[in-house]
């Protein structure tokens, strides 16, 4: 049996022909840049996640710059995140001269220590927004992360890029900071097929700079007030986008319900499975646990052809790029160790109880060798 980590043909096979249609019709329409169907979905996207405005973007990435830029950003300020998130947390913004400060993670979610990052923003100064990641699916504590933050003066961007969807405390997550990022990469929850990314904000200041730094600028046509970029999110994206939104919740549902095979299958396997927390609610974007020997279970699993990935092996207080910061090992013990030991197993709304079950076998069988 092969398994793959994502199979994206195989998940989109129930909705090819209604994905012809819309892109029969987007290029029937003759729009393809920030028309009707971009509109379409930024108001889609505001009303599912609960917010007032969304902007749609060239990318994740982008999302995470264009919102921390709207916010105010500047050249020589800081931003406090996670060391254990895809390197684009950091990287959109500190391309920009803005340096990154990292926080401990807590090892039951993987997310940002909301007491962790207490002690941070007492000692630095400087930092002008926080970065709280959710990931792998799982909400982070943002009340209680966006709560110091406010009793410090500083601002909050979620980083949803894993997590459309995803509840804390029965609220979207992406509703609860200054400004949220999403990505529609394709193997997302909610992905498109290409690069896409949305923020959104209930701040009319922030919504008018975003407006404006995706594209060129501008404010009127012909009328650049700013420096800005070319950032735009297509109408064949959004077009299809739209109308993948409408399957969006059923698509977590059978996550979570692929991920209940999994810990049925492994509850007595020992490695660390992935838990919830009472007031989550996990959209499983990845399926994530703990192994020792996690580097030769990974060669064993792909001789039985099972697929699986790391993310992230190396934590980004560690890559070269940011040896400039003065971190080092041992500077995040948690989430070094985390590092050292995850393994993302497939996990795809097509994938099959029995396909889970031979996964699921292989692992077993490793450990019983």
């Amino acid at each position: 049996m092969q398994i793959k980590m994502f199979d994206l043909a195989r998940d989109h096979k129930e909705i090819k022909s209604e994905l012809l249609k819309i892109t029969d019709k987007v290029f029937a329409d003759g729009e393809f840049i920030l028309g009707k169907e971009v509109r379409a979905l930024e108001s889609a996207f505001a009303s599912y996640i609960g917010t007032k405005y969304a902007v749609g973007v060239g990318s994740g990435t982008d999302a995470i710059k264009i919102a921390g830029l709207a916010y105010g950003l500047k050249s020589g300020d800081k931003v406090v995140t996670t060391p254990n998130t895809y390197i684009a947390t950091a990287m959109s913004l500190s391309l920009h001269g803005i340096t990154p400060v990292f926080c401990e993670i807590e090892t039951k979610t993987y997310n940002m220590d909301p007491e962790n990052l207490e002690d941070i923003l007492r000692k630095e100064k400087g930092i002008r927004l926080c970065i709280p990641v959710h990931l792998y699916g799982h909400p982070s504590r943002v009340d209680e992360i966006a709560g110091v933050c406010r009793k410090h003066g500083v601002g909050v961007l979620e980083d949803a890029c894993q997590a459309h969807g995803s509840l804390y405390k029965g609220k979207k997550v992406g509703s609860f900071g200054d400004v949220s990022a999403f990505s529609f990469y394709p193997t997302k929850n909610l992905g498109c097929y290409g690069d896409g990314g949305m923020l959104l904000t209930n701040s009319d200041s922030i919504y008018e700079n975003a407006l404006m730094l995706r594209n060129h600028g501008q404010q009127g046509r012909h009328v650049h007030v700013i420096e800005g970029y070319n950032s735009r999110l297509d109408e064949m994206q959004a077009a299809i986008l739209k109308y993948k939104l409408t399957k969006l919740d059923g698509w977590n549902e059978k996550r979570r319900e692929i991920a209940s095979w999994y810990k049925r299958e492994l509850k007595d396997v020992p490695v660390i499975l992935p838990e919830e927390e009472s007031w989550g609610y996990h959209v499983y974007h990845l399926f994530v646990m703990r192994a020792e020997k996690r580097d030769e279970l990974m060669k064993y699993l792909t001789h039985k052809g099972i697929t699986t990935l790391i993310h992230y092996p190396t934590p980004i207080h560690l890559q070269g790029a940011y040896r400039s910061l003065g971190y080092g090992k041992d500077s995040f013990p948690k989430a070094e160790a985390v590092a050292s030991e995850i393994v993302s197993l497939p996990l795809y709304p097509s994938l099959a109880e029995e396909e889970v079950q031979y996964v699921c076998e292989g692992i077993r069988g490793f450990y019983a060798g």
